[in-house]
């Protein structure tokens, strides 16, 4: 990726920050036990029986572009989908929802088109928002940050660990609504210097530029929730920040992409204009695979079944002994997470 450009995510540098982070919090209360370690997508405290999800997320930069198109409608959807696609990699359903939103003054406008994207979110999420908390912070905030934490539930017996994949799974992935919500950083440093218009038709689209760049991130709870009720899941990933890199937090196996789903005209346009190569977009977008799923190959057949005209979906590759990810077509190859 280009080194000289400054709105390019050092994402070594960011996993070394929350290392260092990690490793001051020592503390745990002597009645409290958590399920699993950092690093995974979710965070698990066991309660018995069952285990509560806690997670934390926010649509970064994307909200600087809905600011300059005056757009907020999806942004309430992106902040909930970038919660609760995390929550279910382990099998948890999402019950509850709140929210944060810092900016620089009161807009009743704002709060509208936020309000109904929440509320989208939650339908789509089948969660109810219980709470959430507004700062305004002129001090602080030039442009508006759109954050929330999510809770789910999941039996201790059906907790999703990625323990028991093993070499010839299978890995099928869900296609995505496009960008998602990251990589933006990237998409604003492109369009920039493009001199590409909110307004106008997006290069190889019908839809105005405002309109590809924030289509809401796709949800997946409801056919993932409805395929772990029947299926053995062994493992999934939310394809976010990093890209296929996030495959690595399943298991240390070697995940090989022979067939990926082909991306969106978005990510070939942001490739083309940003000067990037294909280990550059594998690393900082989700190039048309949204959240992935990894199954033993016996049950291919009910999964396809199940998930057939639900969601855009296909099988992308498989497991092997070893450690990485590796997409054959573009021979792109990473070691692993960060």
């Amino acid at each position: 990726m280009p080194k000289d450009s400054p709105n390019v995510i050092d994402r070594k540098g960011q996993g070394e920050f929350v290392s260092f982070l990690i490793r001051q919090l020592k503390f745990k209360r002597d009645d409290f036990r958590t399920i699993g370690s950092f690093g995974g997508f979710t965070s698990l405290i066991d309660l018995g029986n069952f285990a509560v999800s806690l997670n934390n997320d926010g649509v970064g930069t994307k909200t600087i572009l809905a600011e300059q198109a005056g757009k907020y409608e999806n942004i309430g959807i992106d902040c909930i989908a970038m919660n609760v696609n995390d929550a279910i990699t382990v099998g948890a359903e999402p019950i509850a929802f709140v929210d944060y939103i810092a900016l620089r003054e009161p807009d009743l406008e704002i709060a509208r088109q936020l309000g109904t994207g929440f509320n989208v979110g939650a339908q789509m999420s089948n969660l109810t928002i219980v709470g959430g908390e507004s700062s305004i912070v002129p001090d602080l905030m030039n442009h508006i940050d759109v954050s929330g934490t999510s809770l789910g539930i999941v039996q201790k017996s059906q907790i999703v660990k990625g323990e028991s994949i093993k070499d010839g799974d299978l890995i099928f992935g869900f296609q995505s609504s496009g960008l998602h919500s990251n990589g933006f950083t990237t998409v604003r440093d492109i369009i920039t210097k493009n001199e590409i218009d909110l307004n106008s038709q997006f290069p190889g689209e019908s839809k105005k530029a405002a309109d590809v760049l924030l289509e809401p991130t796709r949800i997946y709870v409801r056919e993932v929730l409805d395929a772990l009720s029947i299926i053995p899941i062994k493992g999934m990933a939310n394809i976010t920040g990093g890209g296929l890199r996030n495959l690595s937090r399943m298991k240390d196996m070697k995940f090989v992409i022979e067939d990926p789903i082909k991306p969106q005209n978005v990510f070939v346009r942001m490739m083309e204009m940003g000067k990037l190569s294909y280990k550059d977009m594998y690393e900082i977008f989700n190039m048309g695979i949204g959240y992935a799923v990894v199954i033993d190959p016996e049950s291919k057949v009910d999964f396809v079944n199940l998930l057939r005209n639900r969601v855009q979906f296909k099988e992308i590759g498989h497991v092997e002994n070893g450690s990485g990810i590796h997409v054959v077509p573009y021979d792109v190859s990473f070691e692993g997470y960060y």
